[in-house]
């Protein structure tokens, strides 16, 4: 790409043009573009990622809200970039002298990395977002190089090595299709794995919550953590630590929910070696964070709260006397009743209830339908299979 796309970008430095997206930004977007005039002399595909951007970083990266300096890229690079609160948790997992980011994009996590390391590398292919990002660096007095290069190819020609390789793949092939197998992600880390090796002490490798976690310990002998990150009970990252040597040892899976504070341990030798404790529902209902649940620490949460599960495959937790401090929600159960309108109504508040499933043959929709009930209230209604294979379901209460 030609250099002269940086001329598109001048009008930023403007200060009455910042005036205009600071007053302009929470409007929306297609009525402001709209009714500019078409001389205005600037880029308007540029103009409308600023507004855009303006209004993203403040709910994804709020620290650099304040920050007028910044240029935004376009929307879809700023969706695929880690929110702040996931790239502030990964750059305290490895510490050191220096790292390099190998799929840079525009720079979140390699901003809040840097912070973790005396040196650090930004690699980009992309050379108009490399520009941005090389941009925003400066003005955040991040002390990063950036490099408009693809990561592998700079790994391959330099004589540095690195305490931390840190690496966010895609996950869409040559036809844009989205892929789940780390064989398949760009660059594929299997087909480098040696050389990532060779020139980092560590590798730090971030997926999409779809990876299957099981296959990816097959394939990467060395792993030592995986961290299972989710916000508000959403899983959003996979991050797998890599390190230079092979390891009999199992690696520790770390379940974090970074919004609620919430946060369990574990590995699979443990989840392998506990029994299944089972029980007809109790007092108290237990369903875990979703990073629990994708981890599959299915019987190890039950064990390290002392919990029985009301089913090996339901996944629903249960007790006499309330655990206070459970890594995911609590509830009381009110009734258990079968999926049958004339046995649930005349219990709920209203005809109003908040649905789920686990381990039932219906849909949330299906069992919505039947019970004539629409979404929201007070109430909750876990459609679930006991350990007496009976489907029920259980009307609970929030604790």
């Amino acid at each position: 790409m030609s250099a002269d796309f940086k001329n598109k970008y001048h009008f930023l430095e403007d200060e009455n043009w910042q005036d205009f997206i600071l007053k302009n930004y929470i409007k929306p977007l297609d009525k402001v573009i709209l009714s500019m005039n078409k001389g205005i002399g600037v880029d308007k595909n540029i103009l409308a990622n600023q507004l855009n951007g303006k209004l993203e970083v403040e709910r994804k990266v709020p620290a650099w809200k304040d920050n007028m300096k910044l240029i935004f890229p376009k929307k879809i690079n700023i969706e695929q970039c880690s929110s702040e609160l996931t790239a502030r948790y990964k750059s305290q997992i490895v510490k050191g002298k220096s790292s390099i980011d190998l799929t840079g994009g525009w720079g979140v996590d390699s901003f809040f990395m840097s912070q973790s390391f005396e040196q650090s590398v930004h690699c980009e292919q992309d050379n108009e977002l490399q520009f941005i990002a090389n941009r925003n660096f400066i003005s955040l007095n991040a002390s990063i190089e950036s490099f408009h290069s693809d990561g592998i190819s700079y790994l391959k020609a330099t004589k540095r090595t690195f305490d931390l390789i840190y690496v966010d793949p895609s996950r869409r092939n040559q036809s844009n299709n989205k892929v789940v197998r780390l064989d398949e992600y760009t660059p594929n880390i299997l087909e480098h794995l040696d050389l990532l090796l060779t020139k980092g002490k560590q590798l730090l490798i971030k997926t999409s919550p779809l990876l299957d976690i099981k296959k990816a310990i097959q394939q990467l002998p060395q792993l030592t953590e995986i961290h299972v990150l989710a916000l508000n009970n959403e899983c959003k990252e996979l991050v797998f630590l890599v390190g230079s040597q092979k390891t009999a040892i199992q690696p520790i899976v770390i379940c974090k929910d970074l919004v609620k504070a919430s946060d369990f341990t574990f590995n699979y030798q443990q989840e392998a070696d506990y029994q299944h404790n089972l029980s007809q529902p109790l007092k108290y209902i237990y369903e875990p964070n979703v990073s629990i649940l994708k981890a599959g620490a299915f019987k190890s949460i039950a064990a390290a709260y002392n919990l029985f599960k009301l089913h090996p495959n339901s996944h629903l937790y249960t007790s006499q006397n309330r655990v206070e401090d459970f890594p995911g929600r609590c509830f009381e159960l009110r009734s258990i009743v079968r999926l049958n309108k004339k046995e649930i109504l005349p219990i709920l508040e209203s005809k109003k209830a908040n649905i789920s499933k686990r381990n039932f043959p219906n849909t949330v929709n299906e069992i919505r339908k039947k019970l004539g009930l629409s979404e929201g209230g007070n109430d909750y209604v876990f459609a679930t299979t006991l350990m007496d294979e009976k489907k029920r379901l259980l009307v609970c209460k929030k604790c």
